[in-house]
């Protein structure tokens, strides 16, 4: 199990609005100390949210000196020029209906949410305020010894792919329902 990810935000604030209000996860722990280097390097606080079953996810507040006036990327992927989808996070959710009222709150929110069903979960995809991609999944199919045999056999598999990607309008975005 996962403890706790980090990320540091562009803008705090609305990130904290965002994983508060618009992912659900009530805040648990705020941790402020000086930054590494003592006073002079600044401060921060780490800022932790209940997602489920004792994982946190946190966001950092950063009031570094050696941030001031210096330009930095805070997407995972696009601001290591990569494509968006690539780097994500997914929190699970345990019920079609817990998945259809995470996405009903995204959709509530005014976002752009994209529902795709893998081979062994259907997921709700949207961006947070920094672009990151979030997720919410639910597991459809129990992984099974030969999903396992499989995974073992294909990580060290280097030939191109022969599977065609997702069709693109599975990643078209949902409607809101009434």
């Amino acid at each position: 199990m996962i403890h706790h990810i980090a990320i540091a935000p562009k803008n705090f604030k609305v990130s904290h609005h965002f994983y508060t209000e618009v992912m659900g996860f009530p805040l648990v722990k705020v941790v402020k100390r000086q930054a590494m280097g003592g006073a002079a390097a600044g401060w921060t606080k780490h800022v932790f949210y209940d997602t489920g079953r004792g994982s946190l996810f946190a966001l950092w507040d950063l009031h570094l000196t050696e941030l001031e006036g210096v330009e930095w990327q805070s997407s995972w992927s696009s601001g290591l020029g990569l494509p968006t989808w690539i780097n994500h996070i997914a929190f699970q959710v345990d019920t079609p209906e817990q998945l259809e009222e995470k996405k009903q709150r995204w959709l509530n929110h005014g976002l752009r949410v994209s529902q795709v069903k893998h081979e062994f979960i259907t997921s709700i995809y949207t961006l947070d305020p920094d672009k990151n991609m979030v997720e919410f999944t639910l597991p459809t199919l129990d992984l099974t010894p030969g999903d396992i045999a499989e995974a073992h056999r294909l990580v060290g598999d280097d030939t191109p792919a022969t599977i065609p990607e997702y069709p693109a309008e599975m990643f078209e975005p949902v409607q809101r329902t009434k």
